[in-house]
């Protein structure tokens, strides 16, 4: 046990110490392995029988499994060498190696339970914390009552969960899960803790982010702590202070930005929560050793609840260093940076900026990593997160942190010296692009999307799309769905498929590289890129690959040997312009919404969503470009970046004539898809409030994508607000230990409208139209109707009856961002909807689902209806789907 440390501040003893552990159980019962698939979360078989809660545990009994002998696998007993601890390869049940001759590293994924028993002996909140798995549950043997809990997969060190328990006998059920790309084996395994809780607010320290000092100067204001509510009730109007006691005697100034302050910060009970802070050193630090300790309160109604310490580290000028940023949610994240080694912002070129994206696995602030790329003459190096060290996988979130951190280092230089910022201004658009495995896909994927900011791209052993890199076809769900369904769930996430987005790497200098013997990341993905874009280049040398003999995944010199030093410094001594736009290029965009603009063409919309847009440019003189098109209703031409050949000044578009005139102030949409001739100029800037937009254009994923706020609703009975506060927690929790984001969540009696509807106005809602009052308020611009009774109506389709629940989104008033509704026609129904946010890269969910009671077992099998919404937020057939609903003695379909 901790010592108990006193600390007298205002008079108040604060006591903060780890509580007393709880024996966790060393013997299990273990029942699997069972199916899955890459990504494929939820499902469960046993449901079919029962579910894991309601089957007998620890007999003879069996069940059916592709991977058991005879098609079976049944229950087997685990003794560990400590308590809490689990590992397990079933390499004594399965011959893994027969499966590997078909499906390769693909059939490691599977799951199963681990089961044991644990006794409570005094009634009190308890910290869980669990890592190498996503989901456990524990269940009173004297009650039945049933806990969900979520554990820390990754081991970021950020599993806490609170719960309260009576004294008795429990039972713990952890849902092992193996992960392919983490163990690279059939293991999975498991480490869980578990204590008493003392205090009523739990810091957790490995959260903390602090800027560094860099010459003696804070490089940014922005500092975050994560705290846990360990209490069974709210914690409201959240603050920090500086110690009175601190070295600093009171010089900083500490408050809590503005993102937050001005309302009351509240924390329900066992939700986390990133405390964004604003720090502000008036002169220079005391003169002690750094690291730097600033000790902060942390108070609920003006009662400290708790400390906190934010470390600065120290540098000097010219190393690598660490600054912070607002991110796009307004959390605050870090990066990494490593300045120019020569001035080079007073040319005409200014310097240009290296965007070096990580593998899986791989903190940014690593030394190891940020090391391995040399400093450069005219570029500054910048190292972002992408939020967490596996993050999304360089999609979606991880690209917009990207983003934000290259905004922020362009606009406010963090610690540059004020007399050397006019000597290392940045221009941000101009980007080389480096990564190395995970950070290779984000390299292909960055320029693939965005390959107008692009000086060129380094992409180091990676892959084009998460699904040719580690299967999906082993899923069990897939196996009940027709290849229609199939293709409408994959088109979500089809928006970060490089192949089908290769045309847009035509003209970008690029240099692929990777070992001959890689056994992580195959050199077959790399050479398939390659490939592709030498083929729409219909040149065979468009891209430099260099194969390295004899070499793996990862080796000395693989970002910074000679050979690629190089190709940075010719990518430098070509940083003028831009590539120049290919006499003929092809600009695909699957989803407006994640994509940039190609040759200065921006596609804001799609005819039809959830496919593929193109836009073939053919130049027919420096002034005329002829634009064929593909399911494109809105484009635009942006005027930057700058083309050293110019722009046209007359588009003929599927064969009419136009004059250039400039996004956003004008753009080009289709008045009739079908008719001929029907292209148009227009200024409307108002399309977007009746329309799909970039900003709305989904799928489910692109709230997770945005500043959000979690509003549950009240208007039902306790127990359902219960649920819906125990969702809200659920969703914020899980966003902060896979994302490090940070969610308010108030009840719907309490939100206030912002003055003004903004992009940052975006809303997951937790109830019905008439369970929450804001989902009321915010009906007409939903596509579902509701009923008092739970049912509803999506289009034509009617849905009523036991356990079927809906996730979907729609724009907030105006136009600008989203709403996403969960609600269920009862509480299992919710909780099935629930189950399906997508909230990890690589989850297969469109623009609006239906699942019924089969979803359990079926997994996407148990889907009744799922699609996207077409441009103007009606339903049609080409992008919906509709499958029979099971039957139920209540239940009624129409179409």
């Amino acid at each position: 046990m901790k010592t108990i440390l006193v600390i007298l501040i205002l008079g108040i003893s604060i006591y903060q110490c780890i509580g007393q552990s709880v024996e966790l159980p060393s013997s299990y019962n273990v029942l699997g392995p069972f199916a899955i698939g890459q990504r494929e979360y939820g499902l469960d078989t046993l449901e079919a029988y029962g579910g894991i809660f309601n089957i007998r545990i620890g007999d003879n009994s069996t069940y059916p499994s592709e991977l058991g002998t005879g098609g079976r696998v049944g229950w087997t007993q685990v003794q560990t060498s400590a308590p809490g601890q689990f590992s397990i390869t079933f390499d004594d049940q399965i011959d893994w190696s027969f499966y590997q001759q078909v499906f390769g590293w693909t059939i490691w994924l599977y799951y199963g339970y681990a089961i044991g028993q644990f006794e409570i002996t005094s009634p009190n909140s308890y910290i869980i914390d669990c890592t190498g798995i996503r989901t456990y549950y524990i269940k009173s043997m004297q009650s039945g009552q049933i806990f969900e809990l979520q554990g820390d997969f990754y081991g970021y060190g950020v599993g806490q969960q609170v719960i309260e328990l009576p004294v008795g006998q429990y039972q713990i059920f952890y849902r092992i899960q193996s992960s392919v790309r983490l163990n690279q084996s059939p293991v999975a395994s498991f480490q869980c803790t578990m204590e008493t809780a003392w205090d009523q607010l739990m810091v957790l320290p490995s959260e903390t982010i602090m800027s560094d000092i860099v010459g003696g100067l804070l490089a940014s204001p922005y500092a975050s702590v994560t705290i846990i509510n360990v209490s069974e009730y709210p914690l409201e109007n959240i603050t920090v202070e500086l110690q009175p006691n601190s070295i600093f005697n009171q010089q900083p100034l500490v408050r809590i930005l503005d993102g937050l302050s001005g309302q009351n910060i509240a924390i329900l009970s066992g939700q986390k929560l990133s405390i964004p802070i604003w720090l502000e050193i008036k002169d220079n630090p005391p003169s002690y050793d750094c690291p730097m300790p600033i000790p902060l309160n942390i108070l609920s109604r003006g009662v400290v609840l708790a400390t906190a310490n934010l470390t600065l580290n120290c540098t000097e000028w010219g190393n690598p260093y660490l600054f912070t940023f607002l991110d796009f949610d307004s959390t605050v994240q870090y990066a990494m940076l490593t300045p120019p080694a020569t001035s080079c912002g007073q040319t005409p070129e200014l310097c240009n900026i290296m965007l070096a994206l990580h593998g899986a696995g791989v903190e940014a602030s690593y030394m190891g990593w940020v090391n391995a790329i040399p400093k450069q003459d005219n570029m500054w190096i910048i190292f972002p997160t992408g939020r967490r060290s596996w993050g999304y996988d360089w999609e979606g979130a991880s690209r917009r942190n990207a983003f934000t951190a290259l905004q922020y280092l362009s606009t406010q230089m963090p610690g540059v010296p004020i007399s050397m910022k006019n000597a290392l201004s940045i221009d941000s658009q101009k980007i080389l692009v480096v990564g190395h495995s995970m950070g290779s896909h984000g390299c292909w994927s960055t320029l693939s999307h965005f390959g107008d900011l692009a000086l060129g791209g380094v992409c180091a052993a990676g892959f084009s799309k998460l699904q040719g890199y580690v299967f999906y076809n082993t899923r069990p769900g897939f196996a009940y769905i027709d290849p229609s369904l199939q293709g409408i769930l994959m088109s979500a996430i089809a928006e970060n498929d490089v192949d089908i987005h290769s045309t847009n790497l035509v003209g970008l200098p690029l240099l692929a590289r990777y070992g001959q013997n890689d056994t992580n990341v195959n050199p077959w993905h790399t050479r398939r890129i390659a490939r592709m874009v030498c083929e729409q280049s219909e040149n065979s040398t468009a891209v430099i690959v260099n194969e390295v003999p004899n070499e793996g995944h990862w080796f000395n010199g693989m970002l910074n040997d000679q050979y690629m030093q190089n190709f940075y410094n010719y990518i430098q001594s070509q940083n003028q312009f831009v590539p120049p736009i290919p006499e003929t290029i092809v600009i695909s965009t699957y989803n407006p919404g994640v994509s940039g603009s190609r040759a200065n063409l921006l596609i804001l919309q799609t005819l039809i969503p959830g496919r593929i847009a193109r836009i073939r440019l053919t130049k027919i003189s420096p002034l005329v470009w002829n634009l064929q098109t593909q399911n494109v209703a809105r484009f635009g031409v942006v005027s930057q970046p700058v083309r050293q050949e110019g722009l046209p000044e007359q588009l003929i578009i599927d064969g009419q004539k136009f004059m250039v005139e400039f996004y956003p102030e004008v753009h080009y949409y289709r008045q009739d898809k079908y008719a001929v001739n029907s292209w148009n100029q227009t200024d409307d800037q108002q399309w977007p409030l009746y329309e799909k937009s970039p900003l709305t254009y989904g799928p489910i994923r692109q709230i997770f994508e945005k500043q959000f706020i979690i509003i549950y609703g009240t208007n039902c009975s306790e127990e359902t607000q219960s649920t819906f506060r125990w969702a809200a927690t659920f969703i914020s929790n899980f966003y902060n230990t896979n994302g490090r984001g940070s969610v308010i969540i108030i009840a719907d009696t309490e939100f206030v409208p912002p003055p003004e509807c903004s992009p940052n106005s975006n809303y997951i809602l937790l109830g019905n139209t008439y369970e929450n009052l804001i989902s009321s308020k915010y009906s007409s611009q939903m596509i579902v109707t509701f009923n008092d009774d739970g049912s509803f109506y999506l289009g034509y389709a009617f849905y009523q009856g036991y356990n079927i629940g809906t996730a979907f989104i729609a724009p907030n008033e105006c136009g600008q961002g989203l709403l996403l509704v969960v609600a269920g026609t009862d509480e299992m129904g919710f909780m099935n909807a629930l189950h399906t946010l997508p909230q990890i890269s690589g989850i297969t969910l469109p623009d609006f689902v239906v699942v019924g009671n089969e979803y359990g077992w079926k997994g996407v099998g148990g889907i009744l209806s799922t699609g996207f919404w077409n441009y103007d937020w009606t339903v049609q057939p080409q992008c919906t789907y509709f499958s029979l609903q099971p039957y139920s003695p209540n239940s009624h379909n129409h179409f």
